[in-house]
C-alpha cells in the first residue's frame, strides 16, 4: 500500500493530511525542538564561557588598573623626591650665595672700617685743629692713620672686654698705647697685657725694641704690637717674636682672648698655691719668671749695646788718630819745603827753627823733600 494515499485529520484544523505529510511535519518540529534545544544550551554555554571571560577580563583590567596606580603612585614619589631634592639642592645653593655674600660683604666692611674712622678722624680733626692745618698737612697722613688705628682698639677691646680695665697711654707719656688690665667678673685683678699699635707701610725692629723697653719700665704683662704689616720672617697672621706678639687687626681680639685665658688661669694658680710654697721654691718661681727674665735680657742687651758702641768709639778715634797723623805729616813736610826752600835762598843769616835743625847741618843747599 501507498503511504502517500492514507490520510488523516489534522487535530487542529480537521482537514485530512497524508500519514506522510504528518508524519513529516512531526518529524521536522520535533528536530526543531531539538535544534532549538541544543542551540538554546549552546548560547547558554557560550554566555557562561563568555561571562567567564568577562570575569576574567575584569580581574585582569583590575590588576591592571591597581598596577597602574601602583606605577602612578610610584612615579609621583619619585617626582616628589627629585622635587625634595631639587629644593634642598637649591637651598643649600642659596645658603652658600649668602655665606659668600655676607663674607664678601664683611670684608668689604672690615676694609672700609679703617678708611671711614680714617675720614671722621680728619673731619673731626678739620674742626678741632684748624689752627694747626699747616703743621699737620707738613706730616702728612700717616699720624691720624696711627690715631685712628689706636682709637680702633682701644674702642674693640672695650666691647669685647667689659670687666677688664682699659687704659689710654696719652701722647708723651713714656710707654705704648693701651694697657689692658685683666679682670676676671668679680673684679679680681690677674695681669696686664701691653698694647702696641703700628700702621706703616714697612715692618721695622725698633717696633719690639721699644715695646720691650717699655715693658721693663713696668715690669709686668705680656706685650702685643697690632700692625698693619707683619714682620717678613712672620709665619701668619698671629706670631711670637724675640718675647714680643706680632698680630694683625683682624685677629686682635682673638689673640687678646687667648692671653686673657692663659693670665686667669695662673692667677687662679698662684691663688691656690698661696702661702703653701718655701723660701726655695719662691726663689725657684722668681728665676723662672717673666720678670726675671725680662731684666736678664735687659742686662745681656744693655752689655751687648755698651759692646757695639765702645768698638764703634775704638773704630773712630783710630780713624780720628790716623787722620791727624797724616796731616800732622802733611804739615811737617810742607813746612820742612818751606823752611828748606828760604834756607838756601837766605844762606847762614837763617835763623835755627826748632824741630828743623836737620837743616842746618851738613850742605847749606840741600833742602829737605821729605
Amino acid at each position: 500500500m501507498n503511504n502517500q494515499s492514507l490520510t488523516i485529520k489534522c487535530p487542529h484544523c480537521g482537514k485530512e493530511i497524508s500519514i506522510q505529510d504528518a508524519l513529516s511535519h512531526q518529524i521536522r518540529k520535533t528536530i526543531s525542538e531539538e535544534t532549538r534545544e541544543q542551540a538554546k544550551k549552546e548560547f547558554l554555554h557560550k554566555m557562561e564561557y563568555l561571562e567567564e571571560q568577562n570575569k576574567e577580563k575584569e580581574v585582569k583590567l583590575d590588576e591592571a588598573l591597581k598596577n597602574e596606580l601602583e606605577v602612578r603612585k610610584e612615579r609621583n614619589r619619585l617626582n616628589e623626591e627629585k622635587n625634595r631634592f631639587e629644593l634642598e639642592k637649591q637651598r643649600q645653593i642659596d645658603l652658600e650665595r649668602e655665606k659668600i655674600r655676607e663674607l664678601t660683604t664683611k670684608e668689604i666692611l672690615e676694609d672700609q672700617h679703617l678708611k671711614m674712622a680714617e675720614k671722621d678722624k680728619k673731619i673731626e680733626g678739620l674742626h678741632k685743629e684748624i689752627m694747626n692745618l699747616q703743621q699737620k698737612a707738613a706730616q702728612g697722613s700717616q699720624q691720624i692713620q696711627g690715631e685712628v688705628l689706636e682709637l680702633d682698639l682701644e674702642k674693640e677691646l672695650r666691647e669685647a672686654f667689659p670687666n677688664d680695665e682699659i687704659h689710654e697711654i696719652k701722647k708723651g707719656e713714656r710707654g705704648a698705647d693701651i694697657k689692658q688690665l685683666v679682670k676676671t667678673p668679680k673684679g679680681t685683678y690677674c695681669g696686664l697685657i701691653l698694647w702696641e699699635s703700628k700702621r706703616q707701610k714697612t715692618w721695622k725692629q725698633e717696633y719690639i725694641d721699644k715695646l720691650k723697653e717699655d715693658l721693663r719700665e713696668i715690669k709686668d704683662g705680656v706685650p702685643v704690637i697690632v700692625t698693619t704689616v707683619m714682620p717678613k720672617d712672620s709665619t701668619g697672621l698671629i706670631f711670637y717674636k724675640e718675647g714680643v706678639w706680632v698680630c694683625s687687626f683682624s685677629y686682635m681680639t682673638v689673640l687678646a682672648e687667648l692671653i686673657r685665658q692663659r693670665l686667669i688661669e695662673v692667677a687662679r694658680q698662684k691663688f691656690i698655691n698661696k702661702n703653701q710654697g718655701t723660701k726655695a721654691e719662691g726663689l725657684y718661681e722668681y728665676i723662672m719668671s717673666y720678670e726675671f727674665r725680662q731684666q736678664v735680657e735687659a742686662i745681656v742687651e744693655a752689655y751687648d749695646a755698651m759692646k757695639i758702641e765702645l768698638i764703634k768709639e775704638k773704630k773712630a778715634f783710630e780713624a780720628i788718630w790716623k787722620n791727624r797723623e797724616e796731616q800732622m805729616e802733611k804739615l811737617m813736610k810742607g813746612t820742612a819745603r818751606i823752611v828748606g826752600s828760604i834756607s838756601g835762598k837766605v844762606g847762614s843769616e837763617f835763623p835755627q827753627l826748632k824741630g828743623l835743625e836737620l837743616l842746618e847741618s851738613g850742605d847749606k843747599n840741600v833742602s829737605y823733600e821729605g
